[in-house]
């Protein structure tokens, strides 16, 4: 009969490995919202330049609409082109601050990782 050798368990290591593994399930999950924010706002910034591309088409005296919530406000062409490129500018914004915070979480949980493995070798070493 095999006899079931069992090796101490050291808590703070144990500890350190759980509290990694939290970290990094809350980090997944906000670097693929961060994803999926980037990928929603590059679309409505494509959508908006493709729609300025169109109403640059017009002639200045034809009548546009530019939808407010659920209803459409009779516009200018220049001054819904002008919201179209102040909101392409907002997007683009919101995109850089989602991409920095994103490297920011890598980096973080990058460093998290490389703390855990110098504890494993500190344990291992004594």
């Amino acid at each position: 009969m095999a006899s079931s050798v069992s090796l101490p368990v050291d808590m703070e290591l144990k500890r350190a490995f759980e509290e990694l593994q939290a970290k990094m399930i809350e980090t997944a999950q906000k670097l693929k919202i961060s994803d999926l924010q980037i990928e929603g706002l590059k679309r409505g910034v494509q959508h908006s330049r493709l729609t300025d591309q169109e109403i640059g088409s017009l002639a200045e005296d034809v009548r546009t609409f530019e939808g407010v919530g659920r209803m459409f406000l009779l516009a200018e062409p220049k001054v819904v082109r002008a919201n179209l490129q102040k909101k392409i500018s907002l997007a683009e914004e919101k995109i850089k601050s989602l991409e920095a915070n994103k490297t920011y979480l890598e980096k973080n949980l990058k460093e998290s990782e490389d703390n855990l493995r110098d504890l494993v070798v500190l344990k291992k070493s004594k």
